[in-house]
């Protein structure tokens, strides 16, 4: 059996080239020049079969592949870096489906397209009609449930040197070859191009002979034409005519980065914290990188030290209005300002008066009236966001609620996933709200069992705290 190839371009890619060489024995392709040298991999164009990028701003990563590749390569993760939540999709990535229009919305130009299997999708643009049977494909899957997938009327056909798209008349380069490169590629293009079909030469390409092309866009002229057949031959009613790829997104949490960053530690020397400060903004991952090349001459520890207080300060000093980044797996992302920060000792204290009265304050049935303040307690690493609603001085009510560790993140926010277990605290009385989050991971294999249980075990600890009317609930990993 040949050994699949894999292409990583993620912050994380020294720690997930050693797993899966080591383990599975995929062939790294399309090295970059540290992957090329710590490896030992030579910079070749070699096709990938298997994708792994960067999402959310180096929050997690995403895999794209065959079902085999993906569910290989999850098992792995989920075996060896602790806390890695994972999301796989029932809808594959450049999949074909016919497709039902169910919805049209002229003022955002969109329409909503039913799938099969109560699954939905967008299409964007609004010239379609309510009941009108198309064929799509699958371009983009997001992470969170309620973000439905994007979907196309074009559709395209990825080889290993080509991608071909169907009704088109094209040819088109990728920009990543030098203009050398690219023009001798358009013009074999231009020589290959089946008829009715639009041609975009990938940068693999431009170490394959033509030979080896034409065979690759002969393979996609057979796929297409296996397409028409399932067309023509289906009832048309919503559901899937050609496959494509699976895809997983995985989140690396903080007991995750530290993982990583270990087995990273392994292959080249690493900073302390090297994964969140790679991953806290752009413009720090050219200043870790840097700070890296010095640690060999300057003690790691002390430059951690000096680079994370840099960050506190500059994002995280006193009086700081700091803003939330709250990531939920059955909703959208929330994005909003939680309030001024204070510091008790490294405890942080987030302060926040509402100068209106609409709404209600969050879980506690209780309308926001002009004055009320809000204070929100929690610390960097902590499993647990503290609310209490004071008006004139008086307690309303508090919430705890279980997130995944409390991470810092650019330009003064706070990062974490919500899990779905909040205890609430009204007049004297606590109680426990828990949306089964946990317990679904747990059984989709989205998280391990050992990481349900201790996470269980906080929404335990956070309801015996609020019985006991602690003052500051920070949970911490034991």
């Amino acid at each position: 059996m040949v050994n699949p190839m894999f292409r990583v371009k993620s912050v994380y890619d020294i720690p997930l080239i050693k797993l899966i060489t080591e383990n599975l024995k995929y062939k790294l392709c399309q090295p970059t020049s540290e992957q090329s040298k710590l490896f030992k991999v030579p910079q070749k164009y070699d096709s990938s079969e298997i994708e792994i990028l960067d999402v959310m701003d180096g929050y997690g990563i995403s895999l794209e592949a065959d079902e085999e590749y993906v569910s290989e390569i999850v098992s792995l993760i989920q075996d060896t870096i602790p806390h890695a939540i994972t999301i796989q999709h029932p809808v594959q990535l450049h999949a074909v489906y016919n497709g039902t229009v169910v919805h049209v919305n002229d003022q955002k130009n969109l329409s909503i397209v039913d799938i099969g299997e109560n699954v939905n999708t967008i299409l964007f643009g609004a010239q379609y009609r309510r009941e009108q049977k198309i064929v799509v494909q699958i371009k983009s899957l997001n992470i969170f449930e309620d973000q439905l997938p994007v979907c196309s009327t074009t559709v395209h056909f990825p080889g290993q040197t080509v991608i071909l798209e169907r009704d088109a008349d094209f040819v088109r380069v990728s920009r990543k070859l030098s203009k050398d490169d690219r023009d001798r590629l358009f013009e074999l293009g231009k020589q290959l191009r089946p008829r009715d079909h639009g041609l975009i030469m990938r940068t693999s390409a431009v170490e394959s002979s033509s030979e080896a092309i034409q065979a690759d866009i002969d393979h996609l002229i057979q796929q297409a034409e296996e397409l028409d057949l399932l067309i023509s031959g289906s009832s048309y009613g919503p559901g899937i005519l050609q496959p494509g790829h699976a895809v997983a997104h995985i989140v690396f949490v903080k007991a995750a980065k530290e993982k990583l960053g270990e087995i990273r530690n392994e292959i080249t020397p690493t900073l302390p914290n090297y994964y969140w400060f790679m991953s806290y903004s752009s413009e720090l991952k050219l200043t870790t990188i840097f700070a890296e090349k010095l640690s060999s001459d300057v003690d790691s520890t002390k430059l951690t030290s000096l680079l994370k207080d840099t960050i506190l300060e500059r994002d995280f000093s006193e009086n700081a209005i700091l803003h939330l980044q709250e990531y939920c797996l059955t909703s959208a992302p929330m994005h909003r300002v939680l309030g001024q920060l204070n510091w008790s000792k490294d405890v942080m204290v987030i302060e926040r008066s509402f100068r209106s009265s609409r709404g209600e304050h969050f879980a506690l049935d209780e309308g926001i009236h002009q004055g009320d303040s809000a204070v929100v307690l929690t610390k960097e690493g902590s499993w647990s966001i503290h609310t209490k609603i004071f008006r004139k001085e008086l307690l309303v009510g508090e919430t705890v609620k279980i997130v995944t560790p409390v991470e810092l993140y650019g330009g003064g926010k706070l990062r974490y996933i919500d899990l779905g277990l909040l205890t609430v605290k009204k007049n004297d009385v606590v109680e426990p709200m828990d949306s089964g989050t946990v317990n679904n991971l747990v059984e989709q294999g989205f998280i391990s069992k050992e990481f349900g249980n201790k996470v269980l075990s906080f929404f335990e600890q956070s309801q015996e705290e609020l019985k006991a009317n602690k003052e500051h609930i920070i949970i911490l990993p034991k």
